[in-house]
């Protein structure tokens, strides 16, 4: 029956004479949604306002319509409208992208509380700190205040739905008068950002209008992702809450710090129909026990409403573990607040398509079986539209907010007992406080840790006198006490962690994030109670610079300890000679380590030798002269290139970033570069980033599937985000057999190839190395943990590191060679002897003795899940010559996510030393 206008405002508003329904849009959401299972009352039809737009009179079509999909300008230039005509709207800017777009915030509440946003604002801040409110003060604010609820969407750009979504739902919350929305304007500022990855999203709704469009399937279809969406980060922009290191991400966390929401709410899409955040588990150790009830509660009221509403597969439980505090939604979490996730069911295209999710499994389950936590399983097949998406995380986003609304006060409580939880654990059990040492062997990588914890808004102190036996903590130290109100996050990212191994489900991510070993700073927990009485004045400036003092001697000596920007100074004297000894040196005492930078600095530019030191965070030590018999290699700068797969370009993305914030210069080559020829004319260095963990050279000679020849990623008028970073009339192909044998010709021609994890199985598994070959030990699961490792041989890929060091791996192959073949390796995971000795006891590397301390353990922090046995021992990194050239290949990425700053020298010294190993 088609229902009159009349007839669904007496449905939809309770026949309130005011109550318009937009009949054009409510036609077409009827008409987009596949299944009327698939609609609710709350958002069936669209309320028609006389003066405030919705999505339809600025978009031109209506939320969800097939085929239609909103560039950010778009989306943005919605926001801005209902803004200037709503007083129940307000709108601000959290900051600019990499490339220069606005990322928006709307704030939507009742007309007053828009008014009065800085006082709401101001609670929640006095909130977030129980030594300046003491109980009184905050159950006051509390009867005052009302919970901050922010919404963000369009993080991973192929999500297609939840930007559009967002248009709509602001316009309900701003105009919709039922008792629901009503009820939600009146306890609750939403807070919507609809939008955070604005650069990919303009390059995504350019590339689905250019390659996508014409196609109606869901299988047979070119790539529905462009090759990049930030200018740095693909999915990993989900990843950077540890360091801060992207502009989305630092404007989040200070968009977090200007509002301090109780509750966040991130909006993708993966997984059949909505999935509902808790997590498997096991749980971050450090979120308060108020956190985890607050998952689950939410979670069990949206998933009761929504089913009780009739939507089908809408779940909770079976997917993300709840570990890895490094996502965006985690700023949340970390402090005080409650991070939660929705995974709805996107297309990645804005047709309406036929799916098939009959195999889909989470959780060692079927997506369709009915478990406690998926009551409701959606049915096998159906055609699923972009307006389904819209209807369920729409329905689930009023749901949320409607549970919040109906219990404002239990949330503000709770914002506030979780601060004054982590002050109370801090004086109940060690440690008390964690201490940071004055003297660091790596200053730059010292002064970014406590920059970066200051970004995590962790409180620093200054010792003013000796703490401990053997004065564990000494004057000037920097001291991280545990009794702040961010005390549980700085204990989760200073200690190490110890992650199950036995789990029911498997890890989501990363399971070991230890900044002290991520860094290479040295970072030591206090356990005795006293601590909290030491003497500390508050950290106004960082105490780790250098002043890049030269001295008068002729020659500044650069003693090299694996600092993480030793090689970036290398580049940054690239048309000076600089030296490095071949061996250990020692004069007056003092034994300069092999590797040591040695400047001649009599006919230098001194003072920009002085600034590059400055610069990065290193010091010097000038002497007179040099010995006769000194042995030292001539540091020749190479020329780098970073071979690009169209495939993925996320890893390659991280090297770029790593290199451009150390000022390398290097050059970014795809497919077309390398089949031209001529690399070793124009390269010294290619290195080759990680792919994915099972990666095989057949990737990189197929690259993307050349049936859908040509695909162009290239600037034009029509799509002016296309060609950034990189580009391409067709990026279909891969190296194919011409490439690798230019690839092959550049290594025997005198050239370098650096393979970082994955990378290396471009050389290894395609023949181009006979002796190192692709291992990949059935069962191994290391996921994301610092792993130790054992020098076995003597190379300039090692200098500066200890004999026992260590290195953070994610999953990814390992590599293998032959006993007798055994010299190319020249750094190995763990202690294990190989080849294994004949005679057991000769195997002195299992045992400790006066002489010879115990070896430190496998695992430093983290795991590793399965496999052990076939990880240690196993190589770690390797070299081979091939022809007149060098083969190098890690075992780990020493680039992952700007996050493994100690690896960092082991990755330059590849490229130090590229024609020495």
């Amino acid at each position: 029956m088609k229902l009159t206008s009349a007839l669904v405002a007496v449905l939809l508003f309770g026949g309130a004479a005011h109550a318009l329904v937009d009949t054009t849009a409510t036609e077409a959401i009827q008409s987009a949604t596949t299944d009327p299972a698939y609609l609710t009352d709350w958002v069936s039809e669209l309320p028609d306002h006389p003066t405030i737009p919705s999505p339809r009179d600025v978009l031109g079509y209506t939320v969800g319509t097939p085929g239609e999909l909103s560039h950010v300008d778009d989306i943005h230039r919605y926001f801005e409208a209902l803004a200037e005509a709503s007083p129940r709207v307000a709108l601000f800017t959290l900051g600019k992208s990499f490339e220069g777009r606005d990322m928006l915030i709307a704030a939507i509440a009742d007309q007053q509380t828009i008014k009065r946003l800085d006082f709401f604002k101001d609670i929640n801040r006095r909130l977030s700190d129980p030594r300046v409110t003491d109980r009184e003060a905050a159950d006051a604010l509390i009867e005052q205040g009302k919970p901050t609820y922010w919404m963000t969407a369009g993080l991973h750009s192929t999500e297609l739905g939840p930007p559009e979504m967002t248009m709509e739902l602001a316009y309900r919350l701003a105009v919709d008068e039922r008792e629901v929305f009503e009820t939600i304007r009146n306890n609750v500022i939403t807070l919507i950002t609809p939008v955070l990855e604005t650069d990919g999203r303009a390059r995504q709704v350019e590339w689905y209008r250019r390659h996508i469009a014409a196609f109606d399937t869901y299988e047979d279809t070119p790539p529905k992702s462009p090759p990049f969406w930030g200018h740095y980060t693909f999915h990993d922009n989900n990843r950077d809450g540890l360091t801060f290191s992207q502009p989305l991400t630092q404007n989040y966390v200070q968009g977090f710090y200007d509002w301090r929401p109780a509750l966040s709410l991130d909006l993708h899409e993966s997984v059949p129909l909505l999935y509902v955040s808790t997590g498997t588990g096991p749980y971050n150790e450090a979120v308060d026990p108020i956190t985890i009830t607050e998952w689950q509660s939410i979670a069990n009221y949206e998933v009761s409403r929504l089913t009780g509403k009739g939507l089908e597969g809408v779940w909770t439980w079976g997917f993300y573990t709840g570990w890895f505090p490094g996502y965006l939604l985690w700023v949340t979490n970390n402090h005080n607040a409650n991070g939660r996730f929705y995974e709805t069911f996107g297309n990645h295209t804005a047709k309406t398509v036929e799916r098939d999710i009959t195999r889909s499994r989470l959780a060692n389950a079927k997506i369709t079986d009915k478990t406690w936590y998926r009551a409701l399983p959606p049915e096998r097949k159906f055609l699923w539209s972009m307006r389904n998406n819209t209807n369920y995380m729409q329905t689930g986003t009023i749901a949320s907010l409607e549970m919040v609304a109906r219990n404002p006060k239990m949330f503000l409580q709770n914002f506030y007992q979780k601060a004054v939880n982590g002050m109370r654990r801090a004086v109940e059990k060690a440690p008390y406080a964690f201490v940071i040492r004055s003297g660091q062997r790596d200053i730059n990588a010292a002064h970014d840790l406590v920059e970066m914890l200051k970004m995590h808004a962790v409180e620093l102190s200054v010792a003013q006198g000796d703490f401990g036996e053997d004065d564990q903590v000494k004057r000037g130290d920097l001291v991280v006490r545990l009794d702040q109100p961010y005390g549980p996050l700085a204990q989760n990212l200073l200690e190490k962690q110890e992650f199950p191994e036995k789990v029911e489900v498997a890890p989501y991510d990363d399971v070991a994030w230890t900044l002290g070993l991520h860094m290479g700073v040295d970072i030591e927990p206090i356990d005795d109670k006293a601590i909290l009485e030491l003497s500390v004045t508050n950290l106004d400036e960082n105490p780790f610079t250098t002043d890049g003092e030269i001295g008068s001697g002729r020659y500044l000596m650069v003693a090299h300890e694996a600092q993480n920007e030793l090689g970036p100074l290398r580049f940054a004297l690239s048309d000076m000679p600089v030296h490095a000894l071949a061996s250990g040196w020692e004069r007056r005492g003092k034994t300069w380590p092999a590797g040591t930078l040695i400047v001649d600095t009599e006919n230098a530019d001194r003072d920009r030798i002085s600034a590059a030191l400055v610069r990065f965070g290193i010091h010097g030590e000038a002497v007179r002269s040099l010995a006769d018999d000194i042995d030292t290699i001539e540091l020749d700068t190479p020329r780098v290139a970073v071979l690009q797969s169209w495939l993925r370009t996320q890893d390659a993305g991280w090297v770029r970033f790593t290199l451009d914030e150390s000022e390398v210069p290097y050059t970014l080559i795809s497919k077309d570069r390398v089949r031209t020829g001529g690399l070793r004319e124009e390269f010294d260095v290619i290195v080759v980033p990680a792919l994915w963990g099972s990666a095989s050279a057949s990737h990189f000679i197929a690259g993307v599937d050349s049936r859908w020849s040509p695909l162009a990623y290239t600037t034009t008028d029509e799509y002016p985000s296309h060609g950034r970073i990189d580009s391409s009339e067709d990026i279909t192909g891969g190296l194919g057999f011409s490439g690798m044998g230019e690839v092959q010709k550049f290594i025997e021609a005198g050239g370098t190839l650096v393979g970082l994890s994955s990378g290396g199985v471009l050389a290894a598994d395609s023949g181009i190395t006979r002796e190192i070959r692709v291992s990949r030990p059935g069962g191994l699961n290391t996921p994301g943990s610092f792993l130790t490792t054992k020098k076995v041989g003597d190379s300039p890929l090692t200098f500066g590191y200890d004999d026992y060091s260590h290195v953070f791996r994610g999953n990814g192959p390992l590599y293998q060679v032959d006993d007798h073949d055994r010299d190319r390796v020249v750094m190995q995971f763990g202690d294990k002897q190989v080849p294994e000795p004949f005679e057991e006891d000769d195997d002195a590397g299992e045992t400790a003795t006066e002489d010879k301390p115990k070896p430190p353990p496998l695992v430093r922090s983290g795991a590793i899940l399965g496999g052990k046995e076939s990880m240690n021992g196993a190589p770690a990194l390797l070299s081979e010559k091939v022809g007149e050239g060098q083969v190098v290949v890690f075992a780990w990425n020493p680039l992952h996510r700007h996050l493994n700053h100690h690896d960092h020298g082991f990755f330059y010294n590849a490229l130090l030393f590229w024609n020495d190993l």
